[in-house]
């Protein structure tokens, strides 16, 4: 197994970072939250199961975070799995678990940056709530990467955020934009679902798969759904001992309940041509 690029001696991903300024998806790990995707647990295993994961696959996934979803995968068994992240505590947690396994890798860069991977290495790639969080510049890095590292015919998922309606007034999207951004404490830009599609097949893939699912990862049945009974009441225990982490859920909670009908977690699986 390859070591990673970068030493790190942050036991965690959030460490050193003050509550009230650090990334909404670290403030939710540090509570104890580890179902951090906009649409939860549901739409990442109809990602998967629409990605067809198999033990013939070569599988990259970009930003694993708390590497919950890098189990799901593992559970089918790929013949080789490598994540990257540019978080290195983040990658040094992944590494830990996968110790002394074989054709298991951890990289540590950014996704907008060139990875240490060869032409045609992967059959399949996903990344979720990593596109929305780059600048426009930095996607088509990023996709132009992520075909790279395809094989013809290689699959590609994300789950990302997405702004509704197709026709939206532009106005009001980038008054959403900023609303999110300054609840999650991170810059974002989010697509239309018609502006993530042609994004995709501009950069020469077709898509052969779309979900939706509403955002709504703070809602008590949510919280439930994706992180079982005992680690919900965990995380809501570990809240209401944080006052600034009691306001940041609160404001974060009011900014999706605001615009409940302007944004949705948006999957697309597709298929590089």
């Amino acid at each position: 197994m390859s070591g990673m690029t970068a030493q790190t001696h942050a036991a965690n991903p959030w460490d050193g970072l003050k509550r009230d300024a650090m990334p909404g998806y670290w403030l939710l790990a540090s509570l104890g939250k580890r179902v951090l995707r906009p649409g939860g647990i549901g739409l990442t295993r109809k990602m998967l199961d629409s990605l067809a994961i198999t033990s013939r696959d070569s599988v990259v996934e970009f930003a694993p975070g708390m590497g919950v979803t890098a189990r799901l995968t593992l559970a089918k068994n790929p013949r080789q799995y490598v994540a990257i992240d540019r978080n290195a505590a983040a990658t040094e947690l992944l590494e830990r678990e996968f110790a002394g396994a074989e054709g298991r890798r951890c990289i540590h860069a950014d996704a907008a940056d060139p990875v240490d991977l060869p032409d045609g290495f992967a059959t399949a790639v996903y990344g979720e709530s990593m596109m929305t969080i780059h600048s426009e510049k930095n996607k088509r890095s990023i996709i132009g990467e992520i075909h790279r590292l395809l094989q013809p015919g290689g699959r590609y998922a994300m789950q990302e955020i997405s702004v509704l309606p197709d026709d939206i007034d532009g106005e009001l999207a980038e008054t959403i934009r900023r609303d999110v951004m300054r609840a999650v404490r991170h810059p974002a830009w989010p697509k239309t679902t018609r502006q993530w599609r042609e994004f995709m097949t501009e950069h020469g893939f077709e898509i052969t798969a779309e979900h939706r699912r509403e955002v709504r990862l703070l809602e008590p049945e949510r919280l439930v759904e994706d992180e079982g009974e005992a680690t919900a009441f965990r995380f809501a225990w570990n809240a209401l001992e944080d006052d600034v982490a009691v306001a940041r859920i609160r404001e974060i909670r009011s900014v999706f309940n605001r615009y409940r009908e302007n944004l949705c977690a948006y999957c697309l699986v597709c298929r590089k041509l």
